[in-house]
């Protein structure tokens, strides 16, 4: 797995000694908790040991996720449908959990009223499983049988992109990641990123080959290139040659709105990662995650989130919450 990760990233390693990169990156993951992919993407081969500590790996960030969040947060966000039934009125659009065979009537009604749909598999994760299904291509009863004999799954009326977001990939809905600290019904943002898709991908995620770039979240502008998880910087998106630092996200404040809203939304979830994506119907929630991947916004400026978390962490212990 550690030469896997040397190989993706080999651009960045040519002058380093392998041997030293296989103990550097184990050293890594057993002394902090750093996945081998994280090691490359936050250029830890060049990184003070200190360096190394302001950042919030998979370990800490499951660990402080669970100690700050009410119990049943987990399992509230872990299942999609359950999610959308706390918070439908973000959503601006029908969502449909199907979990057993008593659901096929409402999934054939679902299909006959959206012509297409986009199918989730409840028990993946970084958009894996995730296609847009077109119902002029399948028998509704046969799918709903074939689906739900691999699991439990949801299925979601298309978002339809704004024009402002889908200049930049039309064949994507290019979502916001945005993780928030709630203290006392204060909101406070720690990151948000811009998911682009490339290519032919419906999907915008970095675990599904898209793109990533950092977003200042007091103005609503890019102010980062974009990068991959091979590392691979865009300054502009290669497909549609869009410039992509400095672009300026519409109707920001509308954002920054619904952000609050979601995040006060249910008391108890103190820390959290919201997805939200610019449809024609303004700003809507496209899904909450109770541990959601903080690499995405640590790797793009390369600086890592711990000394912010702890700040709002002592916050939150001090006035007793």
């Amino acid at each position: 797995m550690v030469k896997d990760a040397i190989a993706l990233h080999k651009q960045d390693f040519a002058t380093c000694n392998e041997k030293f990169l296989i103990r550097d990156m184990l050293y890594c993951l057993h002394r902090f908790g750093f996945s081998f992919q994280d090691y490359c993407i936050y250029g830890f081969v060049d990184r003070t040991l200190q360096c190394r500590k302001t950042f919030i790996s998979d370990k800490l960030r499951y660990h402080y996720c669970d100690l700050l969040n009410a119990p049943f947060v987990e399992r509230m966000m872990t299942d999609k449908y359950e999610c959308y039934q706390k918070y439908k009125k973000f959503y601006k659009r029908e969502v449909l959990g199907c979990h057993n065979i008593d659901d096929e009537e409402s999934f054939v009604s679902f299909a006959n009223k959206h012509k297409r749909f986009i199918f989730k598999p409840l028990k993946e994760h970084s958009g894996h499983g995730i296609k847009i299904v077109s119902t002029s291509e399948i028998d509704a009863r046969s799918f709903f049988a074939e689906m739900l004999a691999m699991g439990t799954f949801i299925v979601e009326e298309l978002i339809e992109q704004g024009e402002e977001m889908a200049i930049m990939h039309p064949q994507s809905v290019n979502s916001l990641r945005v993780v928030t600290f709630v203290i006392k019904e204060e909101v406070n943002i720690i990151g948000v990123t811009w998911r682009i898709g490339v290519g032919d991908s419906v999907m915008d995620n970095a675990g599904s080959g898209g793109i990533y770039a950092s977003v200042d979240f007091e103005h609503g502008f890019v102010q980062t290139d974009a990068i991959n998880y091979k590392g691979e910087h865009y300054n502009v998106h290669p497909n549609t040659q869009v410039q992509i630092v400095g672009y300026k996200l519409p109707q920001w404040d509308e954002a920054l709105s619904l952000i609050r809203d979601m995040a006060t939304e249910v008391k108890g979830t103190t820390l959290v990662s919201w997805d939200i994506a610019y449809s024609k119907k303004g700003w809507l929630m496209v899904e909450a995650n109770d541990n959601g991947d903080w690499s995405i916004i640590q790797s793009n400026k390369k600086l890592g989130k711990k000394e912010e978390l702890f700040f709002y962490i002592s916050k939150y212990l001090m006035l007793g919450i």
